[in-house]
């Protein structure tokens, strides 16, 4: 039997939960990928983060003139139908969805901004750490 959405996400965030704990599906320690009770290593090195960054700032550069494109030639197409009863259901759908998508465009520079903050922070905060050691005499 196949299981509907909320099954299968239900299912899903019990094995992320399951792994995250450190146990495997039959619940037993140890389950979590041979680490046993070890946090996942969850840090990503910078230049990961700011090809990331430059892959979205890409992404919205690549899309940016397709979706006004689009927008401007709904917008055409639903002034060519004037007279048509469609022409405003057209117009209004080319706004509705011009919106969203510079919204999703906005979103990818975005991102790639807050990925650079990440590591300028994380950068920051392990300069500090280590002028501190070396403050100690420790490095």
């Amino acid at each position: 039997m196949a299981l509907g959405w909320d099954e299968e996400w239900a299912a899903a965030q019990a094995a992320a939960r399951a792994e995250s704990e450190g146990t495997g599906p039959s619940g037993q320690r140890g389950g979590g990928g041979g680490r046993s009770g070890v946090a996942p290593d969850l840090s990503v090195p910078p230049a990961e983060l700011h090809a990331s960054a430059a892959a979205a700032e890409a992404a919205e550069e690549d899309l940016r003139p397709v979706l006004d494109r689009a927008v401007t030639e709904i917008a055409g197409a639903a002034a060519s139908l004037g007279s048509w009863s469609v022409s405003a259901q057209l117009a209004e759908s080319g706004t509705g969805w011009g919106g969203a998508l510079a919204d999703l465009a906005d979103r990818l520079t975005e991102h790639a901004a807050g990925l650079r903050m990440v590591v300028a922070g994380t950068t920051s905060l392990d300069e500090e750490i280590r002028d501190q050691f070396r403050g100690w005499g420790t490095v």
